[in-house]
């Protein structure tokens, strides 16, 4: 639908009511306090959904940025279900979980106990900067929307998060830069038509809108203002660690040889490149979103 007709339709009309709402209520009517603002605060402009990146508010967002791409509605987006009810969902684009560890009081998990196995809270420069992406990694600048129907588990936003590789899925770890370069890869597949596809990009395949012809992966970049992850128009590894680095045991004890461990050093390093490369993610995707938003208003 195009721009014109979209801003039409009640769900936009809805969305601008809400995000205005928001503005005032709870920035005090000043959209630059959303630069750094946490949506885990939040207790009001929530909706149903439990996750920040699919907040009532957040949703509104979507629609305001990006639902003229995908003429979106509210009911279009959702968690999602065998029956692929909702083909939309939210998502966190650099996540604090999987690399990190979240606390967890009924599995015994304390706050980043992943970084602690390897004794990153006996660093306090790099424990200071665990501490502010535990905040940062909820603001709006990490957040986007994504085609979310598939055949497993939670769709695309849970095989993109596969720790490890399976028979039906490989794994990605829930690193973004990967999952465009994936995007990037099945786009070429269809293009030159061809039919032997991965696990991940059979699932890709569920959503008409990886398809090069709805929206080719170089104009990713300026849709999702995603700059940081792409280079002369194609998705690049961001994080300096190798894909085939990526999926090893986060286990300090490990003895099993068939199996890679990471050392401590060696994750410790992955951690703060992270960390940097992140913050910086959020922090121009949050510039790009504000300004867009502002002229929506």
């Amino acid at each position: 639908m195009n721009k014109r007709d979209y801003k039409s339709t009640n769900d936009y009309k809805k969305s601008i009511e809400i995000f205005k709402n928001f503005v005032r209520d709870i920035l005090d009517g000043d959209i630059e306090k959303l630069r750094d603002f946490d949506f885990t605060d939040l207790t009001t402009y929530v909706g149903d959904i439990i996750d920040p990146d699919m907040y009532l508010i957040t949703q509104a967002i979507y629609i305001i940025l990006w639902g003229d791409l995908y003429d979106l509605t509210f009911e279009k987006m959702g968690v999602w279900n065998w029956n692929n009810e909702h083909a939309f969902r939210g998502d966190t684009m650099n996540s604090f979980g999987s690399l990190f560890g979240k606390e967890d009081r009924k599995k015994d998990r304390s706050f980043a106990f992943r970084a602690k196995f390897y004794h990153a809270e006996e660093n306090p420069h790099l424990w200071t900067k665990i501490r502010k992406f535990s905040k940062s990694y909820h603001c709006i600048g990490n957040f986007i929307l994504i085609p979310n129907r598939g055949a497993l588990r939670n769709g695309i936003n849970g095989a993109r998060a596969g720790y490890y590789n399976r028979e039906e899925c490989e794994g990605m770890r829930d690193y973004f830069d990967w999952f465009l370069i994936s995007i990037a890869k099945y786009q070429q597949k269809v293009e030159r038509g061809d039919i032997h596809l991965s696990g991940f990009e059979m699932q890709l395949q569920m959503n008409p809108e990886y398809n090069p012809a709805f929206l080719p992966i170089k104009e990713w970049e300026e849709q999702f203002f995603l700059k940081p992850y792409f280079k002369n128009g194609e998705p690049v590894l961001l994080f300096k660690t190798p894909l085939e680095e990526r999926l090893k045991v986060t286990d300090p004890n490990g003895t099993d040889p068939e199996i890679s461990y990471y050392e401590a050093d060696e994750y410790l390093e992955l951690l703060e490149d992270f960390l940097d490369k992140s913050e910086e993610v959020i922090k121009y995707r949050t510039n790009k979103i504000i300004e867009a938003l502002k002229k929506k208003l």
